[in-house]
């Protein structure tokens, strides 16, 4: 495994659109990290690559500073250009053994389930992590105790 699981304990997900008028990404990025976050993804799903990688090479920066990885979302091919740490895919992106294919061995891939047999697939397929997602529907929706006590009770383990 490429990310401990102290790298996981608080994991960042970005969205610009939350930040208010005298606030930057970078600035938020950087002020949550000296709360303590972990990990932080670049997760921009309305910005350009050009936007995406402007961002991200502003993030990395920071995110080596608190010895941090930073993990690109949906876009292998990005996170390979920006030498972020990693990339997150969802269900409905490139998919987590052809991510490995492309960015090697070292790379971090982590990726989505909604189920405990999406969780199990991502694992058979080389996930580092799995992200626990309720619905893609209403991504800020908490996950169900339930849904987390069943891929307990399964073993998910990577």
């Amino acid at each position: 495994m490429k990310i401990s699981p102290e790298q996981l304990k608080l994991y960042a997900v970005t969205d610009r659109s939350w930040l208010k008028p005298d606030e930057t990404l970078a600035s938020v990025t950087e002020e949550l990290l000296r709360a303590g976050v972990s990990c932080v993804q670049l997760r921009e799903k309305n910005a350009s690559d050009e936007e995406i990688l402007q961002e991200a090479a502003l993030l990395k920066e920071i995110c080596e500073r608190y010895n941090v990885p930073l993990i690109i979302n949906d876009r292998p091919d990005l996170a390979q250009k920006a030498n972020a740490s990693g990339v997150h895919v969802g269900l409905s992106d490139m998919g987590i053994q052809k991510a490995r294919q492309l960015l090697g061995p070292d790379f971090i891939i982590g990726g989505s389930a909604h189920n405990v047999e999406e969780a199990l697939a991502a694992q058979n397929a080389g996930a580092d992590y799995i992200a626990a997602v309720q619905s893609s529907e209403a991504p800020l929706k908490p996950t169900s105790h339930n849904f987390l006590s069943k891929l307990c009770e399964r073993s998910v383990r990577l």
